[in-house]
């Protein structure tokens, strides 16, 4: 059995409920991952969005998407790392897109 696989279960059986999140959460495979382990265990295994109460949105997994709706220009990156650029605008954009897809 897989290490994480092995701890997952372990603790998701000593909790009511196990909150795991952000870099399982990467692909779509993560979130049928956190429904089976719930499944097995007949505990809550879920993530942030579930505890709150709000709709899974796997940013992450539609990274490649998210990257063609709104993108950045050329030298974006190198200049951010530099602290040259920052992620106001895109921020703005983003929330406008999620709305329009709500």
């Amino acid at each position: 059995m897989w290490p994480v696989l092995r701890r997952t279960l372990r603790l998701a059986r000593k909790v009511g409920t196990l909150i795991l999140d952000h870099h399982l959460l990467r692909s779509s495979e993560g979130e049928k991952w956190l429904d089976w382990v719930s499944s097995i265990t007949h505990h809550k295994v879920i993530c942030a969005a579930d505890f709150m109460g709000r709709n899974r949105n796997l940013l992450e997994a539609d990274r490649v998407s998210w990257y063609k709706k709104i993108s950045v220009p050329e030298g974006w990156h190198k200049a951010y790392s530099k602290g040259e650029a920052d992620t106001k605008a895109y921020q703005a954009k983003f929330w406008k897109a999620c709305a329009s897809e709500a």
